[in-house]
């Protein structure tokens, strides 16, 4: 599997907070069985460069608040106003992590005849592999697609997802995502609905997520 990703257009002289957002989309590769390239997945990352924005005068708070989905992460990571790490944050890593940037999983997408195998998390691991260097922090919200409400025009590619296959109660559903996301090394920050790893955390071998 590879990841094909989209192109991006960013401006030469950023000034504004959402200038220092990246957003990174794309899709997962695989084979079908003609050995041709086809389409298992998507995904979408959020790089947040927090170094950057600091270094043109733009508070923490104003970079995050700048993106609807960077502003729902901004209390978990982040003190009240933006000046550090939350306490409870640099308790779960372990390790007090130094100031730095933010890599966000927005979203992993997996066609059903590829989820054998723990392949998106195989194809997670590679999306944090290739997009955290520089970050200090890794972070996703683990939930169900299945109870997602539906904003938008892409029916199509959701029908693909065979999402009404996958039943049971929401909350259930909530607590695999995080034990499977667990196996790449995130830890959930109680009374929140995220997960984080460190940046510069030793990610788990590909042969031992296949099994």
């Amino acid at each position: 599997m590879i990841l094909d990703v989209d192109k991006a257009t960013y401006a030469l002289e950023p000034g504004e907070p959402g200038d220092y957002i990246y957003e990174i989309a794309g899709r997962v590769i695989g084979l079908n069985e003609a050995c041709r390239r086809v389409v298992a997945g998507r995904f979408k990352a959020i790089y947040v460069d927090v170094l950057a924005a600091e270094a043109a005068c733009i508070s923490t708070v104003d970079l995050f608040d700048a993106n609807a989905t960077t502003l729902e992460y901004f209390y978990a990571i982040y003190d009240s106003d933006g000046s550090q790490f939350a306490g409870a944050l640099t308790r779960l890593l372990g390790d007090e992590p130094y100031w730095g940037n933010i890599l966000i999983i927005d979203r992993l997408e997996i066609l059903p005849k590829f989820r054998a195998h723990n392949l998106g998390l195989v194809a997670m691991r590679r999306i944090i592999e290739r997009f955290r260097p520089g970050a200090e922090i890794v972070a996703i919200k683990p939930f169900p697609l299945q109870n997602e409400a539906f904003i938008g025009n892409d029916a199509a590619w959701r029908a693909r997802l065979d999402l009404p296959n996958f039943k049971g109660n929401q909350a259930r559903a909530v607590a695999k995502l995080r034990r499977h996301y667990a196996k790449l090394g995130f830890k959930r920050l109680r009374d929140t609905e995220f997960m984080f790893l460190f940046g510069g955390a030793i990610l788990p071998g590909i042969a031992g997520l296949e099994k």
